[in-house]
């Protein structure tokens, strides 16, 4: 599962699509655990909490991966012995779902940096390659709308919030 997402991860670099899709709209939950599913150290992510809604078919693939991208990230950048947590809002204009890890966190020009780059996705530059996971998030989110930003937990670490348009 990690080769074919590196694998996707090029596909996706290059400008092209990966080939995973669905036909019709994906319960949110089952969207979160195919992303848990991708990810190395899936036995430390809890779901907290979401609220029912469902993600268009063609974005599925898209939206799996870019959780899975930011999940491995707060799996990896976090303690072994901390949890990263999953929780999943309805919200009037989309569905917020917000990953947190207990790690060390990112300073503060890093974390605009970063929310930059999430907003303006730039080219690829293969020198940066310890953030490939983050230019593959703001492709992907840039891709479908979807707006993700970092922000500092609130007990240390990272929270990613991402916006799924309604």
């Amino acid at each position: 599962t990690r080769m074919r997402r590196h694998a996707e991860d090029l596909v996706i670099l290059a400008g092209a699509a990966p080939g995973r899709g669905w036909r019709n709209p994906v319960p949110v939950i089952d969207v979160v655990r195919g992303a848990i599913s991708e990810v190395e150290d899936y036995k430390r992510i809890d779901i907290r909490g979401i609220e029912p809604s469902a993600v268009l078919g063609r974005a599925v693939g898209d939206v799996i991966h870019l959780l899975a991208e930011l999940l491995e990230n707060a799996a990896s950048f976090s303690p072994p012995q901390t949890r990263v947590q999953v929780t999943g809002t309805l919200l009037p204009n989309g569905y917020a779902l917000e990953i947190e890890d207990r790690g060390l966190g990112m300073s503060q020009e890093n974390l605009d940096d970063a929310n930059r780059k999430m907003a303006e996705p730039p080219d690829f530059d293969p020198s940066d390659s310890a953030r490939l996971g983050l230019f593959v998030v703001a492709r992907l989110a840039h891709r479908h709308g979807v707006k993700v930003s970092l922000r500092p937990s609130a007990q240390s670490g990272v929270t990613a919030v991402v916006l799924i348009p309604s």
